[in-house]
């Protein structure tokens, strides 16, 4: 074995051996995980859903009644399509955890599988097995909705808050005044009841807020001053529609809000950038456009999404300029790998590493998160040995750097004590 697999096997040994943090999380609770259990081959996915969809055409099992239909379908799908790191994602998952011995799912050996996954999924010590022994996890930094709740046993809790910015619509607004006790009737009231709930939420053990508006809109907001916006909030409080101007500033306030609780609560503000789903609006997601928030807030942590992908150079710019600024590798490895080892040769060379978050699973189920997890470690593994080799990184910081983007950066920037 040459010096440079060498050392990437004695990096990767070491990021094996870590408790990691897992900087974004969205798995199902482990009694939402029995609850709609047991799970197949069919069930028991991620990612791969949406090149399923795409080459399908829409829903590829729909009409399906029993296994074997499902399979025809998932079969006819894969010959178009098994390349992408979605799919590969599932087989590292089949391979370590149901026993696959193949290369790829076949005629021959898919039953098997799908009753392994039956089978396990089943038991009842599995869900913590696999996410305590086999990912081998601290803890796990999950979007909590509105009104739901979590598992401290598993998850660290940050509060999503894309309804914040729609609070001015009927069910939403009911929903927040019925769980603070604050009656809504004008833009400074729910700002008061947004307060609240954050609070509570807070108080309980929330480290942080989350938004994931890109989805739906520009990541683009500027300072609009409330005196500005009070009276399109009191017009759609009466149910009038308001133009997309009104509605874009009222919702610009809103996060300029957000980012002023997160500075009295000393939260992190983590935000989507990047990757969007099937006929996404990608140019929304382009990290670059935060820049006006981010500076208004210097102060505010930001713990931004997804390496901003495909703007990654750019997100990694705003790491090298902006000190309030965290880049986060959430859902990476599983869109490309590929991509994921370039991202992280340019970052290493230009952000200070304490602000590299290296692992954010984005997954629904804690044998997902192992998938992910593995194909995270033999990235970085590859990236740090290689510059080692070729970029004059030490070995001492590579071990460093590997152990921190794994662990030691999330317990510090979320507060969390080992």
């Amino acid at each position: 074995m040459d010096s440079v697999q060498s050392l990437r096997q004695t990096i990767l040994t070491e990021l094996e051996s870590i408790k990691t943090v897992d900087c974004h999380s969205h798995t199902r609770l482990e009694s939402e995980y029995y609850a709609n259990g047991p799970y197949d081959l069919f069930s028991l996915t991620s990612y791969f859903q949406r090149d399923l969809a795409s080459t399908a055409g829409g829903d590829a099992y729909a009409g399906a009644k029993t296994a074997e239909e499902r399979w025809e379908r998932l079969r006819t799908v894969l010959a178009k399509s098994r390349n992408v790191s979605y799919w590969r994602h599932n087989l590292v998952v089949y391979r370590t955890l149901f026993g696959l011995e193949e290369s790829e799912l076949t005629d021959a050996n898919w039953k098997r599988i799908n009753d392994a996954i039956q089978q396990h999924s089943t038991n009842a010590d599995w869900y913590a097995r696999v996410t305590e022994n086999v990912c081998g996890l601290e803890t796990q930094v999950k979007n909590i909705p509105w009104f739901h709740d979590w598992e401290g046993r598993y998850f660290t809790a940050v509060l999503r808050m894309e309804n914040a910015l729609l609070v001015h619509q009927h069910d939403l607004r009911v929903g927040l005044e019925q769980r603070t006790g604050v009656t809504i009737h004008s833009l400074a009231s729910a700002k008061d009841a947004l307060r609240k709930l954050t609070q509570q939420y807070v108080e309980r053990g929330a480290i942080g807020i989350k938004l994931a508006h890109a989805y739906r809109r520009t990541l683009h907001s500027e300072h609009v001053p409330e005196h500005r916006v009070s009276s399109v909030f009191d017009q759609a409080l009466t149910g009038r529609s308001l133009t997309w101007t009104a509605q874009k500033e009222l919702e610009d306030h809103m996060v300029f809000f957000l980012a002023e609780l997160a500075q009295e609560m000393g939260l992190v503000f983590q935000i989507h950038t990047g990757v969007q789903g099937n006929w996404g609006n990608v140019p929304d997601s382009d990290p670059l456009l935060l820049i006006p928030l981010i500076s208004a807030f210097k102060n505010v942590k930001f713990d931004l999404f997804h390496a901003g992908y495909p703007y990654s150079r750019m997100l990694g710019m705003l790491g090298k300029h902006y000190p309030n600024v965290w880049l986060n590798m959430a859902w990476m490895y599983v869109i490309s790998m590929a991509a994921s080892r370039r991202v992280l040769e340019e970052w290493i060379d230009l952000v200070p590493g304490y602000r590299l978050l290296g692992f954010g699973s984005d997954v629904n189920f804690p044998e997902m998160i192992y998938g992910h997890l593995a194909m995270a470690r033999s990235c970085v593994a590859d990236v740090l040995a290689g510059k080692v080799a070729q970029d004059f990184l030490s070995e001492e910081e590579a071990v460093s750097l590997g152990r921190r983007m794994f662990r030691d950066n999330g317990l510090e920037l979320y507060g969390i004590p080992a």
